[in-house]
């Protein structure tokens, strides 16, 4: 679909396995429903479908990047908005106004670059309309990471000492006009299907607690968990966390979440500052595992055992939220840390059944064009770049695990 390629966004996983599920377990009309609902692929694929669609993300940036994506914009609107945005930008490049930000966000980006992106920024906020300023400060987002010091091939916050800095502007009008041409596409596939106003809606939400939904209300869930150590996808949307973080009129709460970074990493699924008994995963699998784990690395142990509670959490509300006969089609790689297999799939198999699950199938399938390093260090079990020689591959192959309440 045309929209996915907005911003870039770890561990997508591909339009078209969700397209297929999608239409094969619901018709139209139906309620899909993504509790881990990341970058909204599963919104995006729902609405081209014809199917209602709701996602639920912890990561504000999360909710920002769906939104833009699910609301396809009369292409007019976009190339006015555009024309006046130069304009705009054209009468600040004048001004000698300077703009405070927090000192991080001087760690991050240049002076000279700043000044260039607060001009950007000052010229999107001029757009009037909510939906046309969201997608341009989608695009803002995206580029944050180009026109910044991180080391661009990492996900990690790596400094990159020898980065030249692209020109701000003609990154962003580059970027913004591919989204343009994109969103034309995708409005026009939705006009003549007339599904533009079929509802997908994001919300902030932990999803290990329970849901805003009422029981038996959902059709299909479609969703790829967090990988193990997830609490680590927090970093790679730092930069825009710290950026809108500044702006306390248009995004509310968002300074509270750049102040608490920490505490709102601990949050994430898998967090080891979380303590957990083991009797609590409902998977003698996952005790196994992390009793493994424990006689080399109890910080490592910890954060797989919290990762498994927090999983059990969100399986039990699926459960709650899906109608009696539904599918829940949870997307889950498998891996490896310090030697020891992370049988996800076969963790999350036995969860679903203790719940009150039924199996359908499980199907094994290659990784494929997912934007997350492939490699872990074999000695500490965090993601890693490919120059490191103690890496190892973490996720070669993902598992399709399809239930039944």
């Amino acid at each position: 679909m045309m929209s996915h390629s907005y911003h870039r966004y770890p561990a997508k996983f591909i339009p078209q396995l969700v397209d297929k599920l999608v239409i094969q377990y619901t018709k139209e009309g139906d309620t899909v429903c993504d509790p881990f609902g990341g970058c909204g692929t599963t919104l995006v694929q729902s609405k081209a479908s014809g199917r209602k669609s709701i996602g639920f993300d912890i990561n504000p940036v999360a909710k920002l990047i769906t939104d833009t994506k699910t609301r396809a914009i009369t292409p007019s609107k976009l190339t006015e908005a555009r024309e006046m945005f130069l304009r705009k930008s054209e009468q600040l490049q004048k001004r000698k106004k300077v703009v405070l930000h927090n000192e991080r966000v001087y760690y991050w980006f240049d002076k000279k670059v700043v000044r260039k992106l607060d001009v950007i920024y000052a010229s999107i906020l001029a757009i009037k309309d909510t939906e046309t300023r969201r997608f341009f400060l989608c695009a803002f987002s995206h580029v944050l990471k180009n026109c910044s010091r991180w080391l661009m091939k990492s996900i990690k916050p790596t400094i990159d000492q020898d980065k030249e800095f692209p020109d701000p502007e003609t990154t962003f009008l580059r970027h913004l006009d591919s989204m343009i041409k994109k969103n034309e596409l995708f409005h026009a596939s939705l006009k003549e299907s007339g599904r533009l106003k079929i509802p997908a809606k994001m919300k902030l939400w932990n999803s290990t607690k329970k849901l805003p939904l009422k029981n038996k209300s959902i059709d299909l869930i479609v969703t790829s968990p967090p990988y193990v150590t997830s609490y680590e996808y927090a970093d790679l949307h730092q930069l825009s966390l710290l950026w809108f973080g500044d702006d306390k009129k248009h995004f509310k709460n968002w300074d509270k979440v750049v102040d608490e970074f920490i505490d709102f990493k601990k949050q994430f699924i898998g967090s080891s500052h979380k303590k957990v008994a083991h009797n609590e995963f409902k998977s003698k699998i996952a005790e196994d595992i992390v009793a493994k784990l424990e006689l080399q690395n109890r910080s490592l142990s910890q954060s797989v055992a919290s990762y498994f509670a927090d999983m059990k959490s969100a399986f039990a509300e699926m459960h709650r939220i899906l109608k009696k006969g539904k599918k829940a089609c949870v997307i889950i790689g498998n891996t490896e840390l310090l030697g020891v297999p992370i049988l996800n799939a076969q963790v999350a198999t036995e969860q679903m059944l203790n719940i009150g699950f039924t199996k359908s199938k499980l199907i094994k399938r290659e990784v494929s064009n997912k934007m997350i390093t492939p490699w872990r260090d074999s000695q500490t079990g965090k993601f890693t770049g490919h120059t490191n020689p103690d890496k190892k591959r973490a996720y070669e192959y993902e598992y399709v695990l399809l239930m039944e309440k």
